[in-house]
């Protein structure tokens, strides 16, 4: 009978390559998405770009929407876990709070934002999109929340959603803003200190 350890690499191969498959076509997804936006999105070109069969793709995600909730599950991935390493480093409620919006903004400032834009603009005219829209702002708010109860346990779960949501909507508002802005001006940096107060503000009412 053979040994545990030895029947565990063999089956790990085959498992490690479906998973690297799996980043590929999501990545693939992503850049295609970036450059040519949804419409360009087709699952047999990407299929054909990554050198495997249309059905051998389908095997991963079946269909157009299960592929873009993947795309934006991993880039709602770099958000919150950017935020939540950033805040880990800051001691003081103040640190925390600059660590969340400075975080986003880093993240903001990069190519990923065209990504958002593309699924704000078009959520209104496509009800998948908008649920994916839907679904990745809840997951936000609740890891953003989650946040604010380190900084301040004493607020209710309801307040902190609450706050949640309207960081996450000042963020939106930036966001927009980069897209003719560039983040780093002293007006932007004005306003991302103005966010910050703001923050602060609304977790000193419920005191």
């Amino acid at each position: 009978m053979p040994n545990v350890t030895d029947v565990l690499p063999s089956e790990r191969k085959p498992r490690q390559k479906g998973v690297a498959r799996r980043q590929q076509i999501i990545d693939v997804a992503r850049q295609t998405l970036i450059g040519t936006g949804i419409t360009g999105l087709v699952l047999r070109d990407i299929a054909e770009q990554i050198g495997i069969t249309h059905g051998n793709l389908q095997y991963y995600f079946a269909t157009k929407d299960d592929l873009l909730v993947a795309v934006f599950d991993q880039e709602l991935g770099r958000y919150t876990d950017s935020m939540h390493e950033a805040s880990a480093h800051s001691s003081t409620k103040q640190g925390r709070i600059s660590a969340i919006i400075d975080s986003a903004v880093e993240v903001i400032a990069g190519e990923s934002t065209s990504l958002w834009t593309m699924l704000f603009s078009l959520a209104r005219q496509n009800s998948q999109l908008c649920n994916i829209l839907e679904t990745a702002y809840k997951k936000y708010d609740e890891s953003l929340a989650a946040e604010l109860a380190i900084i301040d346990p004493s607020i209710s779960l309801v307040r902190r959603l609450h706050i949640a949501q309207m960081i996450r909507m000042m963020l939106d508002g930036f966001g927009v803003q980069t897209a003719y802005d560039d983040p780093n001006k002293p007006n932007m940096i004005a306003l991302r200190g103005e966010m910050k107060a703001a923050i602060q503000s609304w977790l000193e009412m419920d005191r």
